[in-house]
């Protein structure tokens, strides 16, 4: 790549732009994670220091955020800081912000701690103390402790929050002063990073009470939503938070609407526990214009019957709502009606019919099942509709209906759909010669697994078959876990000592330990032997901290292992 010519390098500067860059998954931005990955300091890097000095602050903006998200934790990348460091006196406020957080990350803090020392400019300042990991730097207490009585609120509480033993009184006295200015980081608030030091130093009543009084009608806004954004934190850290905090949180839902209103939504649809709590609240806010839609989705998420109206007139807007499809499948296991959730699928697909049918009323079709039989018409139109795409999500939903599809069969036959073709027809020899192609030694196959469990229920396994299920059983991770509900129907409690041995391994994982909990819990008293492990995680008082995706799908995660537990505990003892 040749830096020399300027017309090689076009598409950069119209991706920097548009803003390209900084699209997850853009063709143009691949490009450059590619070429800097493969030589940091290389032309690509060059070419990107090139637009930290250009004209437009639109695009100074972009390409420091960029620099921010190319850089990889924990190297420090002395170019870059280089540009870091002289963009701390940028024109453009937002510029300096990002180029300080920059500094901080690919300098270290000892770069940092002297731009603090030496600048004046309050936004930079801010930006280089927030940015700095101070938990990692012990060594650079002396200096947290000057901080607590600098002249800047921001830089007063952020000190305060990374000292320990603070008074909270002390950062409560800085907290409004300190808002807008953390705000403009578009980082961690002010209240989030007050409960940030509360949950890092274990003081959970301490937290309960101040978001008690943050959130009171006696603050101003925004004091109140730094209260909620406490109470945010304290339920993604705390398991008891969602019991302690719900009753300051839907005393919010009842007042006029107001970000801090909408924020408290937001707070408590994300645990379902607290969903549970505050049902009566977010019921009377179905038919809010702004709320409604995800009280609607939250209280589907927890099996809450009356969801399922407003939850039908967000699948037929075309409702693009998180969480959606799992309330109605949610719904669906407790025991909704179905008539209205699959009318309403006949109609999108009806007029949207082939290859082109949406996904999301087919999964809903498929989460009721034989009810969805009504559908019949509408899917064999998407199976005759298809032209390049194999319609395996149509296959599936037939599958889910069973017998009364049986109209489907010839199509099914056609595509070689086979779990689909046996589970309408019941008829397992295309399974038995399927298996039979297969070797005995089976060491993946997810086709096989479920095949496998099929047959478990429908005339029991060969002895062939059950070399094969032991096979898959025998190779780790979770392709033993798929086979072992399988193992245990067909084995009985002469494999409970091999189950409790794989499976205990999973219990933690938030794929695979429901499952293996499913396991555990159809075992009954042949599964005593983990309850230690089973009692050890549910008496915990923190989240169990998965990394799946962010603090919401955290949550989700650590609530749904925990109520499984709490289940098959029950199952277990007896």
């Amino acid at each position: 790549m040749n830096a020399s010519a300027p017309d090689l390098w076009g598409w950069l500067e119209k991706s920097v732009a548009a803003g390209d860059v900084l699209t997850p998954g853009d063709d143009a931005r691949d490009h450059v994670v590619h070429f800097v990955r493969l030589d940091r300091d290389g032309p690509m890097t060059r070419r990107l220091l090139i637009f930290t000095t250009d004209r437009r602050a639109p695009i100074r903006r972009t390409i420091f955020e960029l620099l921010v998200q190319l850089h990889v934790r924990g190297s420090g990348w002395p170019l870059v800081a280089d540009a870091a460091e002289t963009a701390l006196s940028d024109p453009d406020p937002s510029v300096r912000r990002t180029a300080a957080t920059l500094l901080v990350h690919t300098a270290g803090p000892g770069r940092a701690l002297a731009a603090l020392d030496t600048l004046t400019d309050p936004a930079v300042r801010i930006a280089l103390m927030n940015a700095i990991p101070w938990h990692r730097h012990p060594r650079h207490q002396a200096t947290v402790e000057r901080l607590r009585s600098d002249t800047v609120p921001a830089i007063r509480l952020l000190a305060n929050c990374a000292a320990p033993g603070v008074d909270d009184t002390v950062i409560r006295a800085d907290l409004d002063a300190a808002v807008p200015d953390l705000t403009a980081l578009g980082k961690a608030s002010a209240g989030e990073l007050w409960a940030h030091a509360l949950t890092g130093s274990d003081r959970d009543d301490d937290c309960y009470t101040w978001v008690r009084r943050l959130t009171g009608s006696a603050e101003t806004p925004e004091v109140r939503l730094e209260g909620v954004r406490m109470a945010a934190i304290a339920i993604r850290f705390w398991r008891a938070a969602p019991v302690r905090l719900t009753p300051a949180l839907t005393a919010l839902l009842r007042e006029n609407p107001s970000p801090v209103r909408s924020a408290a939504l937001r707070t408590l649809t994300a645990s379902m526990t607290a969903s549970r709590l505050a049902a009566e609240d977010l019921a009377a806010l179905l038919d809010d214009p702004d709320l409604g839609a995800p009280a609607a989705v939250a209280l589907g998420g927890i099996g809450d019957h009356r969801a399922m109206p407003h939850l039908v007139r967000q699948m037929l807007a075309g409702g693009t709502q998180p969480g959606l499809l799992a309330a109605f499948r949610t719904l669906a296991r407790a025991g909704a009606d179905p008539a209205d959730p699959v009318a309403a699928a006949r109609h999108l697909l009806a007029t949207t019919p082939g290859s082109d049918a949406p996904e999301l009323p087919m999964w809903v079709l498929a989460a009721f099942g034989p009810a969805a039989a009504p559908a019949l018409p509408e899917l064999l139109a998407t199976l005759t509709g298809a032209v390049n795409d194999t319609p395996n999500l149509t296959w599936h939903v037939l599958g889910r209906i069973g017998p009364a599809a049986a109209a489907a069969v010839p199509h099914l036959r056609d595509h070689g759909a086979l779990f689909a073709l046996v589970q309408i027809t019941s008829d397992r020899a295309p399974v038995d010669q399927h298996l039979a192609g297969l070797p005995e030694e089976l060491r993946r196959g997810r086709l096989a697994a479920v095949l496998l469990a099929w047959l478990a229920d429908h005339g029991g396994l060969t002895v062939r078959q059950h070399r094969q299920l032991r096979s898959l059983f025998g190779t780790p991770g979770p392709a033993s876990v798929d086979v072992a509900a399988t193992l245990w129907r067909h084995e009985g409690p002469a494999a409970a000592a091999d189950l409790l041995a794989v499976l205990s391994e999973h219990l933690a994982d938030d794929l695979l330990g429901p499952k293996a909990l499913e396991v555990f819990a159809a075992m009954g008293p042949h599964a005593r032997p983990i309850l230690g492990r089973l009692d050890e995680f549910i008496t915990r008082r923190h989240r169990a901290g998965f990394n799946v995706g962010g603090p919401d799908a955290e949550l989700h995660a650590d609530e749904t292992l925990l109520t499984a537990m709490i289940a098959a505990r029950e199952r277990i003892a007896g």
